[in-house]
């Protein structure tokens, strides 16, 4: 699921997790077309917050900078970590609206486990703190470039467990040519089951700001599913991009609040 695609211009492989007071995202970065490899590491901790990027001649060269679906390790400036991963049932999802893929049609592909359970140490400066089974996901996308505008949603730990989201809301161009043709995927898990849900031919809504917004995804013949979002302490990614992953979250279906998500929540806008 994570295995390279070296035609691809722009490659992402990455994990997010949260335990106590933690929060980490790490990104692998293949920029193909500049010959250029990066890492990316976004923390929450006591010890402070911070976005740091390293550029590397090369990515996941040996067992200290790697990232598999067993077992992740690594440093960035202040920021290491050595976790076993444990992806629940290994559900995988690939969201695609056929032939989108098969035709690579798209700015972007992606593959994410959006239910994974962390076991190991994250050291940020002087503080070293342990995880046992802290949830969080893996994902891997690849492409000619990135989307132009996108929202997006990760959270795994509830009010109740069990539950999982991963959503994404964006706009794309179509074989390399700027159209920005709208496009969204919802992925949510609760206990037992699980749905995935596609724009088109559902039909998803965002309104609001990163501080406080709402997506909306209209199904046919179903009740509609919504997202709501508070973000704060965000952090610059570059490129139009910012994230926290401390937000609050709460998933409602109809009327019916399923699930919040209280300071546990990814969240991260990248602006047209």
């Amino acid at each position: 699921m994570l295995a390279p695609h070296p035609y691809a211009a722009l490659e992402y492989w990455y994990f997010k997790v949260n335990a106590g007071p933690l929060a980490l995202l790490v990104d692998w970065i293949a920029r193909r077309r500049v010959n250029e490899q990066w890492m990316r590491a976004s923390i929450h901790s006591p010890h402070k917050r911070e976005v740091l990027f390293e550029k590397r001649t090369s990515l996941m060269g040996g067992e200290q900078d790697s990232l598999d679906t067993r077992r992740t390790a690594g440093q960035v400036g202040e920021v290491a970590w050595e976790l076993d991963i444990d992806i629940q049932n290994q559900k995988w999802i690939a969201p695609d609206v056929f032939p989108v893929r098969l035709l690579r049609m798209t700015d972007m592909a992606l593959v994410s486990a959006p239910f994974a359970l962390f076991t190991g140490w994250v050291r940020h400066g002087a503080q070293r703190i342990e995880l046992q089974r802290a949830p969080g996901m893996i994902a891997h996308y690849w492409g000619r470039r990135l989307a132009p505008e996108w929202w997006w949603v990760s959270a795994n730990q509830f009010d109740r467990e069990g539950i999982a989201v991963e959503c994404t809301v964006f706009r794309s161009g179509l074989w390399g040519i700027p159209v920005r043709l709208p496009m969204a995927y919802l992925y949510l898990r609760d206990a037992a089951t699980q749905k995935l849900v596609t724009a088109p031919p559902a039909i998803a809504q965002v309104k609001g700001s990163p501080e406080n917004f709402e997506i909306q995804f209209r199904r046919l013949g179903a009740a509609p599913i919504t997202l709501k979002a508070w973000g704060c302490d965000y952090g610059d990614f570059g490129e139009r991009i910012i994230n926290t992953l401390v937000g609050d979250l709460e998933i409602w279906e109809g009327g019916k609040m399923i699930a919040r998500a209280q300071g546990k929540a990814g969240l991260e806008r990248r602006t047209p």
